[in-house]
């Protein structure tokens, strides 16, 4: 459908026009080509715009927007227009669109710091009636590939929670250049975290000498000397960037995962990802049929602490999903643990923080609730019923069970007296009382029948 105009057709026709609060007119329509050819476009007209950063524009044309003059349906003014479908709702969207804005321009102060500018194809172009406010992408300085050189000199590095950084200066005989290097703490990196990198222009090395030649993602900064300029070359604002690394960037990058977050809520992106979702699904659908296998289950034994669950790789499919409220967090933590070190693939939320982090939870929850798991142990409890997080996970869990057609899917763990809607009374439960000890020896008899 994209290669019709969304500005003609044989028959249009307006279906809302709404003013939103953040200064955008938004119009949607239903085009006809034909009897049966027909298609839903919307179009918005910007009227706000800020001095400087990031702008609504640019937003747009991160969803994938497409910039028209004089469009008959904001009363002849630039719009920006995209196919949606026939569930597109206007204000929702609208909703969506202002908090994902405050959450990129939330993004943009700790990104700069970190010597990052937010890509900006629109920019103040629309408002001045020229084609582009600055660069589409990111620049990427083609200083070989970042790490060979015939001088290299490492020159500090640092951290936070869930990123190390290196920082180190080469001469390759004919550039030289400030490179910063990125090793993600937890592997694998999830889809959202590599869409941040390539959006921030991130390039990947699979032999780092930093990091013990395991792979990192870099970016360079060319070198420009100082000369006679007592103010020129950009040797302290290299170092000032990566010295703010270790606040700054994950607050930035965890404001750019909820923009996209908030936005693929209402079936937008603003990441590209390293695979496309539907087949991504597809794999998922192929492989939850069959249980991991012995010798998947003898490697995750291998790579698993004894100590605490911490990051690990997230498989495909699981054994287990536990699903439980905060105020069961550490006996629902140790039998995560417990069945974990018997050789089993469990789904409990702090064993994946990176692998969640940024994900849309309310869809990625409702998969491995209901697709992705054989079991699912729920700790039913008055805190469970009354959490939304809980209900979510207990609705997806029970589709499955009802798609099981009476098979033991729900394994539950009773807190208190509760009683849990839409699980009958007849599902036979084992007392929290029991012992974690206890309970876990069942679950592994149960997963190894």
């Amino acid at each position: 459908m994209s290669a019709r105009d969304p500005h003609s057709a044989l028959k249009s026709e307006v279906l809302s026009r709404i003013q939103s609060a953040n200064g955008l007119e938004i119009v949607t329509t239903k085009l006809w080509w034909g009897k049966d050819e027909t298609a839903k476009n919307v179009h918005v007209h910007p009227s706000m715009w800020t001095s400087a950063g990031v702008q609504r524009t640019d937003l747009l044309s991160y969803l994938g927007f497409s910039r028209s003059d004089q469009c008959p349906f904001t009363n002849g003014h630039t719009c920006y227009n995209n196919w949606v479908s026939e569930d597109f709702e206007p204000a929702t969207f609208a909703q969506a669109f202002n908090v994902s804005f405050g959450q990129l321009e939330r993004a943009e102060s700790p990104l700069n710091a970190c010597g990052f500018s937010l890509a900006q194809p629109e920019g103040w172009g629309y408002f001045y009636g020229r084609p582009s406010g600055r660069s589409p992408s990111h620049p990427v300085f083609a200083v070989g590939d970042g790490h060979t050189a015939i001088k290299t000199e490492s020159m500090k590095g640092s951290e936070d929670e869930r990123f190390s950084f290196r920082f180190t200066f080469i001469d390759t005989g004919r550039e030289k250049a400030f490179v910063t290097h990125y090793r993600p703490k937890h592997l694998p990196v999830s889809s959202e975290i590599l869409g941040v990198f390539r959006y921030l222009g991130l390039l990947e090395f699979p032999s780092c000498p930093e990091f013990d030649f395991e792979p990192c993602f870099y970016r360079a900064l060319a070198l420009i000397p100082r000369g006679d300029n007592l103010w020129g070359g950009n040797v302290d604002q290299a170092h000032r960037a990566f010295d703010s690394h270790s606040t700054q960037f994950s607050i930035g990058v965890e404001n750019l995962l909820a923009a996209n977050a908030t936005m693929e809520a209402v079936g937008m992106e603003i990441l590209q990802f390293a695979a496309p979702r539907d087949r991504i699904k597809r794999d998922i659908a192929a492989k939850v049929e069959r249980p991991p296998t012995r010798a998947t289950k003898a490697k995750l034994l291998q790579t698993s602490s004894s100590n605490e669950p911490r990051a690990a790789a997230m498989p495909d499919t699981f054994d287990v999903a536990i699903s439980f409220a905060g105020t069961e967090r550490k006996p629902a933590e140790a039998l995560a643990q417990q069945v974990r070190d018997a050789g089993f693939a469990v789904f409990y939320d702090d064993l994946y923080p990176e692998q969640l982090w940024g994900k849309n939870l309310v869809a990625f929850f409702d998969e491995i609730y209901r697709q992705r798991a054989r079991f699912c142990v729920m700790f039913v409890s008055e805190e469970y019923r009354a959490r939304k997080w809980t209900i979510h996970e207990a609705r997806s869990a029970q589709a499955r069970a009802l798609e099981e057609r009476g098979d033991d899917y729900i394994l539950p763990v009773k807190v208190d007296e509760t009683d849990l809607p839409g699980l009958p009374p007849t599902v036979g439960y084992v007392p929290l009382s029991a012992g974690i000890e206890r309970i876990s020896q069942m679950l592994i008899a149960k997963l190894n029948g």
